[in-house]
């Protein structure tokens, strides 16, 4: 349990990407010649939470005169007053970044995390309104925006200003094969492996992100982003003139063993409260029931306040509500308390429906459940339906 609080308050992380920022002033450059080239630099997942999606960033290079730069929207200042306050809720801005190539590559190759860079087909006149652009974005006035996981991140930055430097010069053509797919499918698809971070964000992020993301809206994700690129045309040529492997090391991250899994941990306890309910029955439950009640009203707390207390859009409409209800956290106090006894069997009476009724129409529910919250929904069961069957007598 002390791991799943863990990997839920790291979810915050989950919702940005972990670049700290230092000011510098851009170099001085003349117009970008002849030589010059603008690319696409996709990064590889990582192990950690923060970096289980990759990193998107966007490259200008200028042999003649040595400009070989990576701008970088995923960045922020730990300086910043309030910062875990502000980290937390949501609140904190991010900010366009650079550095040089050697720098940015340098935490890839530590970490085996492949790097592949996409030149872009642009004409001279194309790159240096590209290049401008991200200047323009790079004055301090203008460098700080509102960050969002899914909709205002640091792949979706860059191919907005694909679209704002090009016009419509630049054309995406819709892949033939492209089937619908929610945002919790998409980034489903990075979790594989990574059990504890699939449950504490399949807890914390709510039906929002349930809903089939556009062809456009998959650019969150820096594949599907080099992949979007990929199926556009820049006034009728591919966007991507080549590519080239800046990173060749690959590191193969291993699952969580399945002894430690969410879902065999909890279906253990299950089993085991399950089997104390019914050898112990008569014996009083009152310190246990309120550790078990108290422990998931807390996490209803922390789904509220994600919900209610914080801009981070992805939190709401959060229907775990349902079974990690905060209320528990008042609940607990009737329970062995000998003159609430009418109170206390109508609301574990409720409680009893309301989850028993979860699990019937767990899949007309307009939010995926992982399947591991079934064994704490049936903990929730077993013991609300003994504690009413106590406070009836």
């Amino acid at each position: 349990m002390i791991r799943f609080f863990k990997y839920l308050f790291l979810l915050t992380i989950f919702l940005s990407s972990f670049s700290t920022f230092a000011y510098r002033e851009l170099p001085k450059t003349d117009s970008l010649s002849e030589s010059s080239f603008i690319t696409l630099i996709t990064c590889d997942p990582g192990e950690e939470l923060y970096s289980l999606f990759g990193h998107s960033a966007i490259g200008v290079v200028d042999p003649e005169q040595e400009l070989a730069l990576v701008f970088n929207y995923g960045t922020f200042s730990f300086k910043t007053s309030f910062f875990y306050l502000k980290f937390a809720s949501g609140k904190l801005l991010y900010r366009l970044s650079f550095t040089t190539y050697n720098r940015f590559l340098y935490e890839y190759r530590r970490d085996k995390r492949r790097v592949v860079e996409e030149r872009l087909n642009l004409t001279l006149s194309q790159r240096q309104r590209l290049f401008d652009l991200l200047k323009e974005n790079y004055k301090p006035e203008n460098r700080e925006y509102q960050y969002d996981f899914f909709f205002d991140n640091c792949a979706t930055r860059i191919s907005n200003i694909f679209h704002k430097a090009l016009g419509d010069s630049l054309k995406y053509t819709p892949a033939e094969n492209y089937t619908p797919r929610t945002f919790r499918n998409l980034i489903d698809e990075y979790l594989v492996n990574s059990y504890w971070s699939k449950f504490g964000i399949d807890i914390a992020l709510g039906a929002v992100i349930d809903k089939p993301a556009t062809e456009m809206q998959i650019t969150f994700l820096p594949d599907y982003l080099s992949e979007y690129v990929n199926y556009c045309k820049i006034n009728g040529k591919p966007f991507v003139a080549a590519s080239r492997v800046l990173v060749s090391e690959s590191e193969t991250f291993l699952p969580t063993p399945w002894i430690i899994r969410p879902a065999t941990i909890l279906w253990i306890v299950f089993l085991i409260i399950t089997l104390l309910t019914i050898l112990l029955y008569k014996k009083s439950w009152v310190i246990g029931d309120r550790i078990i009640f108290g422990i998931i009203g807390f996490t209803g707390i922390i789904v509220l306040l994600l919900w209610t207390a914080t801009d981070h859009d992805a939190t709401a409409d959060n229907f775990n509500l349902l079974w990690a209800n905060p209320l528990f956290l008042i609940y607990i106090w009737f329970i062995g308390n000998n003159k609430k006894q009418k109170l206390l069997y109508k609301l574990s009476f409720i409680i009893l429906i309301i989850n028993i009724l979860t699990l019937i129409f767990w899949k007309v529910i307009p939010q995926q459940y992982n399947i591991a919250f079934i064994p704490i929904i049936g903990i929730v069961i077993i013991r609300s339906s003994v504690i009413a069957l106590r406070a009836k007598k």
